[in-house]
């Protein structure tokens, strides 16, 4: 059989796009011109190397895979769909901006949710600043002051952004993890019959704990493949491999509310069934799903996890405390300079930060710096809209600045520009949040109507 070309490749993304093109009020041939904005800017080669990568998408979509994930990964998840075209928008908005190129480079070179980040802020200053001034991107030297520079009719406005990523750590736990399931797939698929696994590692999952536990899960399949069921303990760590029959744990994780949760207040902090399906491959498996057609599963083996969770290795407050002092000090306020803008992104879910204890350490830095405007923190959230958005909080005003009513009414425009309009199509959006709340818990039941469906074949 020929080698696939990049084209047909991208030919089968897009036409699987385009059967929920109007779930997603995409008009016609956006996907098109969307896939041909990143074929253009992000290079034939490089789109090649990522569909025909040999690299297993990891489990939990960890840094470095995002493209692969989205594009190799196909586009029969809504996400992936609304994550690239997200990005085409933006290389859209700046294609004619001589630092684009630069970005590009840096988001190519496994930096690219810092690269988006600034992307995503600079559109969005572009977008509502009006006739009071200009925005471009800064370049990536060491000269260059601001990430984006807005170019404001008292001067210009330097923007610096970063990332308030988890820290390595608590990064490293869950590609352990990713790594562990992709092994014990290999030795399932080696099995003659189907079973359930059960992995209990006494500690934090760390490189140690993992090498033993890959030792144990081989004692374990070893034993299982001579006797009926099989434990198996190697440093504090316990595998047992069982037969799957309708007695078998069943996984205890439900997705309610927007939020993966534990019906059953288990033990396990990860779970997975795997099934065969009545389909030649994965096309036409992933075809027959959306169709919501006969999709007979037979389920072959679940696999249960649970070690010890680590608290969260870095304080989110005195990170980004730190994170702000460091960035105050970055940007020389050299002449000619009005001001600095500092954009933080997030890592942390707003919803479970304290806002009395954050706010006070925001504005605190600010008082420190004569010369910063604001610090505006963002965090990338999924919507009713099927799209991706910011949700921010913002520190008070610099003193120095709080008679500029056009600056003032401009940051105003730049924080709502998310709540009124479509980031990807650049227009109010059809729907208000509630229409789009409610279209949505439609599409949720409809699918969850057919996952019950599919679950009367197993």
């Amino acid at each position: 059989m020929a080698n696939k070309t990049l084209d047909e490749y991208l030919y089968r993304w897009i036409s699987v796009a385009n059967e929920r093109a109007e779930r997603y009020s995409f008009p016609p041939g956006l996907i098109e011109e969307s896939v041909q904005v990143l074929k253009f800017h992000l290079g034939e080669d490089y789109l090649m190397q990522i569909f025909e990568g040999s690299e297993n998408l990891h489990l939990l979509g960890l840094r470095g895979q995002e493209l692969d994930r989205w594009l190799r990964g196909g586009a029969n998840v809504d996400d992936h769909v609304i994550q690239v075209l997200d990005l085409a928008a933006l290389l859209r908005e700046f294609k004619e901006d001589p630092s684009l190129q630069d970005k590009v480079d840096r988001l190519k070179r496994s930096s690219f949710w810092p690269s988006q980040f600034e992307l995503a802020m600079a559109l969005r200053a572009k977008r509502t600043i009006g006739t009071d001034g200009s925005v471009r991107l800064g370049g990536e030297t060491n000269t260059t002051v601001g990430d984006f520079i807005i170019d404001w009719k008292q001067g210009l406005i330097a923007c610096e952004c970063a990332r308030l990523a988890f820290g390595e750590e608590e990064e490293e736990q869950y590609r352990l993890v990713g790594d562990l399931y992709h092994y014990t797939y290999h030795q399932i698929k080696k099995l003659k019959r189907p079973c359930c696994v059960k992995i209990r590692v006494g500690g934090p999952l760390i490189p140690t704990a993992f090498t033993a536990t890959i030792r144990c899960l081989k004692g374990a399949f070893s034993h299982f493949g001579r006797t009926n069921d099989a434990s198996h303990e190697v440093e504090g760590i316990r595998v047992t491999i069982e037969p799957l029959t309708e007695d078998s744990e069943h996984i205890p994780f439900r997705y309610i509310d927007g939020r993966v949760q534990d019906v059953r207040r288990s033990e396990w902090v990860m779970a997975q069934s795997l099934c065969y399906v009545n389909a030649r491959d994965g096309d036409e498996a992933a075809a027959m799903c959306r169709a919501g057609g006969d999709f007979v599963q037979d389920e072959y083996a679940r696999v249960f996890l649970s070690w010890e969770r680590k608290p969260a290795d870095i304080d989110p407050y005195a990170r980004i405390q730190n994170k702000i002092k460091k960035k105050r000090h970055q940007t020389k306020a050299e002449g000619g300079t009005y001001g600095r803008i500092i954009f933080l992104e997030s890592q942390w879910d707003f919803d479970l930060l304290d806002p009395n204890r954050l706010r006070p350490i925001i504005d605190h830095e600010l008082d420190g710096s004569r010369k910063t405007i604001t610090v505006v923190i963002g965090q990338r959230c999924a919507s009713v809209h099927y799209r991706r958005w910011y949700k921010f909080v913002v520190s008070k005003v610099g003193t120095s600045y709080a008679t500029d009513s056009s600056l003032l009414a401009f940051l105003e425009r730049m924080i709502c520009y998310d709540r009124d309009f479509d980031p990807i199509l650049n227009q109010r959006y059809f729907r208000t949040w509630k229409q789009a709340a409610e279209l949505a818990s439609q599409h949720e039941a409809e699918s969850a109507a057919q996952e019950r469906l599919r679950e009367r074949h197993l």
